[in-house]
């Protein structure tokens, strides 16, 4: 198919075509008389890019999506980062307000800069862990990242973490593992992951009560982590790397101190963490075995 009837079947014009060619976008071959021969794979992928363009997706973002084995988790990502951006324009549009009856600029460029270190965290955290566990990272410590930076100690763990986040290897997980977290990514929405940390929030906050109100569940998640299904399932294998990860990558050293002495509201709840783990293991003592690091 040659390139006229390519813009006129995808919408868009001969010179956007040649510029997506240019970018790797696409990689028409060529007849023997040097004619462009554009396939109907070229034609699918020129349609996705012509949708995305108009949902505003940057060429980059596209390329990733395109490009991945996992082309649902980077539009995912490409949703999380939007949806920062709009809680970053939104509170901009507030700071303007306030500038406009005569707020005081220091103030204002105080907490631009707030705004902008909360993003920095929130968007390495995204990069860094991958999949599911990603946005499990962003969306546990988000409700801790909404507090002001007060303190030199505040600043030099703000510090800590960036370099940290900034220097890290991204954990390296098997293709086979990966897809099958792909696969299974359509039920975690962020709704289901919300969920999920409010109930831990609970527990941890009343955990006699949790523990008598989930003690069955709780046993038969017990009895599963120690069956042979659990044990040969790409789910323990993900398990384990990310509890190597979190112990040798200076996570559990170096990151959650740094939480801690950032955000008030992060100490207090790893402190209730522990009381919880404590008060956990002494109704389930078998179960030490199966705990894993602490988030």
């Amino acid at each position: 198919m040659k390139i006229n009837e390519v813009a006129n079947i995808t919408g868009l014009t001969k010179k956007a075509i040649n510029y997506y060619q240019e970018k790797g976008i696409i990689s028409p071959k060529q007849d023997e008389n040097g004619y462009r021969e554009f396939s109907e794979s070229d034609i699918d992928i020129l349609k996705q890019v012509s949708l995305f363009r108009s949902l505003g997706l940057s060429l980059n973002e596209i390329k990733k999506i395109i490009e991945s084995k996992f082309p649902k988790e980077e539009l995912r990502k490409c949703i999380i980062k939007k949806q920062m951006d709009d809680e970053l324009s939104n509170k901009q549009t507030k700071l303007l307000e306030k500038l406009l009856y005569n707020s005081n600029i220091d103030e204002i460029n105080e907490e631009i800069e707030e705004l902008n270190k909360k993003k920095s965290i929130k968007e390495r955290l995204l990069e860094l862990f991958p999949g599911f566990y990603g946005r499990f990272f962003l969306i546990h410590f988000s409700r801790f990242l909404e507090e002001p930076i007060n303190t030199l100690e505040q600043e030099e763990a703000y510090k800590t973490i960036i370099n940290f986040l900034d220097n890290i290897d991204q954990p390296k997980l098997p293709y086979e593992i990966l897809n099958e977290i792909d696969e299974a990514l359509d039920f975690w929405t962020d709704d289901r992951i919300e969920d999920l940390e409010n109930n831990k929030l609970q527990s941890i906050e009343d955990p006699e009560k949790f523990l008598i109100d989930y003690s069955e569940e709780i046993k038969k998640y017990q009895d599963f982590k120690d069956s042979d299904e659990y044990l040969s399932s790409p789910y323990k294998t993900l398990m384990d790397i990310m509890k190597s990860f979190c112990e040798n990558s200076g996570y559990n050293d170096i990151f959650i101190p740094a939480m801690r002495k950032l955000s008030p509201s992060y100490d207090k709840y790893y402190e209730n963490l522990l009381k919880a783990n404590e008060v956990f293991l002494d109704r389930f003592p078998d179960y030490k075995k199966n705990i894993q690091t602490k988030w």
